[in-house]
């Protein structure tokens, strides 16, 4: 497993090579002069040659992704072009607050989805099947900013009951009644966001796992629908939840940009989409190096979980 683990490492480097060559190559075919976030209309010629020369966005293409990358491997991601904040500080403060709201919400949606994508699969064709997956199509056709613009004006703006913008209100930072308050509203439109996929794959794997020739060997032995489903049935659909974990760790970073900025979350979400609209490049880097970073990681936590949760299967093809 070790050795394996190691593998799967060595590999990350020359794939995380490439993603930041990719990036790197598209933010310099962008229509754009990167100088433009640092200068103002009003600036010389001469003024912007400077700042173009200080900053080395005078250098040919590889010379700037050299120096960027010999950056970035001494653990240095730079500074904001706009703000001159090191990236690397902003994001130790803005990750965990992403993460606080992204996690719960996640693990929420997940044990919805369990619970009712099985029920829905074991119920194939009834009234709780139609509901249920009638409910996951509404919600996967549901835009999410909508719904976050819907459940602000009705629970933000009409009825009063929690906050519209932030994570905590003026002179209440570490008050936990006022910052579950704050969340109740980013995190219920996260979970109708997140659900409606897991419910519909669940139910699909249960749907497949009961038309399988195990489970009619299992009631010709007399076996009852509560012990298949149990034993057999739930087992087999949970294998490739398990994989669906792994594969959910970049979500927990960069997975509510959107929902974020709506709410004015000081996570990820606005730092990323502010540098965006503001052509601030090292941020932009970092933000999709960070995101690059988290969905190799997953897919190799996937992989080990999957093998962990069962021993039949052995990694690298080894029987």
């Amino acid at each position: 497993m070790l050795a394996y683990i190691g593998r799967r490492l060595l590999q990350v480097i020359p794939m995380l090579l490439a993603v930041t060559f990719v990036v790197f190559f598209l933010i310099h075919l962008a229509p754009y002069d990167v100088v433009d976030a640092v200068t103002t209309p009003n600036m010389s010629a001469e003024t912007v040659e400077i700042v173009r020369q200080r900053y080395g966005l005078d250098q040919p293409f590889l010379v700037q992704y050299g120096l960027w990358l010999g950056n970035v491997l001494q653990g240095d991601l730079g500074y904001s072009l706009v703000s001159r904040h090191s990236i690397a500080d902003d994001l130790l403060i803005r990750i965990p607050n992403t993460v606080i709201l992204v996690a719960p919400s996640y693990i929420a949606a997940l044990i919805l989805a369990l619970v009712l994508g099985l029920w829905a699969g074991s119920r194939k064709g009834t009234w709780i099947d139609r509901m249920i997956d009638g409910l996951a199509g509404i919600g996967i056709a549901t835009p999410a900013f909508w719904f976050a613009l819907l459940v602000i004006y009705v629970f933000g703006y009409q009825l009063r009951w929690f906050p519209i913008i932030g994570m905590h209100s003026v002179g209440k930072q570490g008050d936990p009644i006022d910052f579950l308050r704050h969340f109740v509203m980013p995190s219920l439109v996260l979970i109708v966001a997140f659900f409606p996929e897991i419910a519909r794959y669940v139910r699909s794997a249960t749907i497949s796992q009961l038309s399988q020739d195990y489970v009619l060997v299992q009631r010709g032995f007399g076996a009852s629908r509560r012990e298949i489903f149990s034993r057999h049935v739930s087992r087999n659909v949970m294998l490739p939840i398990i994989t669906q974990l792994g594969l959910a760790l970049p979500i927990l970073v960069t997975g509510a940009i959107v929902i974020e900025s709506i709410f004015g979350w000081p996570g990820v979400g606005p730092y990323f989409l502010t540098a965006t609209k503001s052509l601030d490049y090292p941020v932009i880097l970092a933000v999709l190096l960070l995101s690059a970073f988290l969905v190799i990681i997953g897919n190799l936590i996937a992989d080990i979980l999957y093998v962990v949760a069962d021993p039949r299967i052995r990694i690298g093809g080894r029987a």
